[in-house]
């Protein structure tokens, strides 16, 4: 009993004296931010040379325009506390609260669209029409999308959808009511076409509006569950007017769809008559975007609500339309849609820039496993593995940079007859780069390994917010298959006339096959000549 005591006593002794020794430490004096003396390596910023290539130019080169003015919207950012969520030392980070809940992170973007409109940054963004202005719209909505993508749609629903609406299918009258409240913010618009059952079939949406001669007055009805007007950003809480997508029945005849300016909320944020709203809920990204669904009950507008750049109605009633074709009529509605497909396309390369600028960077500091054992461990981006999996990506986004640029570039500088072509590009575009950022961003968080985790690397927020993108402003394989019916249609055109192809990037199908070679080297294969060819086949295989 006694030795027993003795062996316990002693364990005692040396656990307390291991202790002691342990607190007795002191805390290592190397910050977080300096790279540790243990290390044998250092970070890619903690490097002392100089970039061997000039960035400002290499910034010009990319962004394609306005490199100073999304600097100075930058660093207004910087200069709320709006958007700095932390500072250390002399770094500021501007990066989301990843903690706020929805109601918080709601707020929070309603709250840095004031901050913006109390800079005057919207200023003349509807009421002037210059290419310049276009381009210091995108400026800005791209250096958003860098920062929060909720608060860049936002608003671009607000400018882009509600706004671009009244501009392009809406005459004078839409114009000097509503525009310069569009950029004051004074009324804070949202765009009603999805409904629960129609989505990409907007042809199909089931909402109904009539005509009453007797008050001059257009009836909006929601008729059935499924013409809910459903997904609705800004419609959930903050919107006060939508721009509603609706057939339009006069004197029981279909005209087709149709759009109206209609009030959902009063000056106190009370629904109006006839207007029911609810909430979509929480989502797996884009949380600080207020997502609604809209129901109508007999809700009464004026004639003057109708935008009539397309179509109008008498006041006796009478359906007038300069274009006859019920088709052309119909893709005039849509025009609306363009300019969000531009703004994916181009925010998409943004997001991947990102993901790969943090998982090679990442790279550069990481190492794993030594080649002998009296070697330093190898850095990730020096295995051949690792590099296959991130610099195919890095060339591919710097390709899909410069596309988009061109795109943007095509749109702000569009003539009528670009119409089909910027439709074709965008739509195609869309999809393409949106498809691409998806897989670029799972690449980089699996090649970050447990970092690529963790929500302040962005790597995974970024997936999760920009997933979207893969079926908003149009279901990716249904924009693709436009585009296919589209240049197919081109092709057989000019093979039935005999012409040669022109617009859209088709003109190398006019002249000669490149010969196959009797081997398909892998240069061969590579051969730029050699895959038009193979494209050319595919294109005749249809006729």
């Amino acid at each position: 009993m006694e030795g027993r005591r003795s062996g316990f006593g002693d364990a005692a002794a040396r656990r307390t004296s291991v202790l002691a020794r342990q607190l007795a430490q002191e805390l290592s004096p190397v910050s977080f931010l300096q790279p540790a003396p243990c290390l044998a390596y250092q970070p890619p910023e903690f490097h002392s040379d100089k970039a061997s290539f000039d960035k400002s130019a290499m910034r010009e080169l990319l962004d394609g325009h306005d490199v100073k003015l999304r600097d100075s919207f930058t660093d207004l950012m910087l200069s709320s506390d709006l958007f700095v969520s932390k500072r250390v030392g002399d770094r500021v980070f501007a990066t989301p609260n990843f903690n706020s809940t929805m109601e918080e992170h709601r707020e929070k973007t309603l709250d840095r669209i004031l901050f913006f409109r109390s800079k005057g940054v919207f200023k003349g963004w509807l009421t002037d029409s210059s290419v310049e202005d276009a381009l210091r719209r995108a400026a800005l909505f791209e250096t958003l999308g860098l920062f929060d993508h909720s608060l860049a749609i936002k608003l671009g629903v607000h400018i882009h959808l509600w706004g671009g609406a009244i501009q392009y299918l809406g005459s004078k009258r839409h114009h000097d009511k509503w525009l310069a409240l569009t950029e004051a913010y004074q009324v804070r618009g949202c765009f009603a076409m999805s409904e629960l059952g129609h989505g990409s079939n907007v042809r199909g949406i089931e909402t109904v509006t009539t005509y009453d001669p007797s008050t001059e007055e257009f009836i909006i009805n929601t008729p059935c569950e499924s013409a809910q007007k459903y997904w609705i950003g800004g419609a959930a809480q903050h919107a006060t007017h939508t721009i509603v997508f609706s057939q339009l029945l006069i004197n029981g005849k279909n005209e087709g769809v149709h759009a109206f300016v209609c009030q959902i909320r009063d000056q106190h944020g009370r629904e109006c008559p006839g207007i029911r709203i609810a909430d979509c809920g929480h989502k797996i990204g884009l949380n600080g975007v207020d997502n609604g669904r809209i129901w109508f009950d007999n809700v009464r507008i004026p004639r003057e609500n109708l935008l009539n750049a397309v179509a109008d109605v008498t006041p006796d009633g009478k359906y007038e339309s300069a274009i006859k074709d019920p088709d052309q009529r119909f893709g005039a509605f849509m025009a609306p849609l363009t300019s969000g497909r531009v703004t994916i396309a181009v925010s998409a390369v943004y997001q991947s820039k990102i993901g790969l600028a943090t998982a090679i960077r990442y790279a550069l500091a990481r190492r794993a496993f030594s080649l002998t054992p009296d070697q330093p461990e190898v850095l990730l981006l020096d295995y051949p593995s690792h590099r296959h999996r991130l610099l195919p990506l890095l060339a591919k986004t710097y390709a899909m940079s410069f596309a988009a640029v061109d795109l943007k570039n095509l749109y702000v500088r569009r003539k009528p007859a670009d119409s089909k072509v910027i439709h074709v590009l965008s739509s195609g575009l869309k999809a393409v780069l949106s498809w691409h950022n998806l897989r670029a961003l799972q690449e980089c968080r699996e090649a970050c390994g447990g970092q690529g985790l963790k929500t302040e690397n962005r790597v995974g927020t970024l997936k999760a917010e920009y997933d979207v993108q893969l079926t908003f402003e149009g279901d990716n394989n249904v924009l693709m298959q436009q585009v296919s019916k589209a240049l197919l249609a081109d092709y057989l055109a000019a093979k039935k006339k005999g012409k040669p192809m022109k617009g859209m990037g088709l003109e190398h199908i006019n002249g000669p096959a490149p010969v196959i070679p009797d081997e398909l080297t892998k240069a061969a294969l590579r051969d730029p000549g050699f895959q038009v060819c193979g494209n050319l086949y595919h294109c005749k295989s249809f006729t």
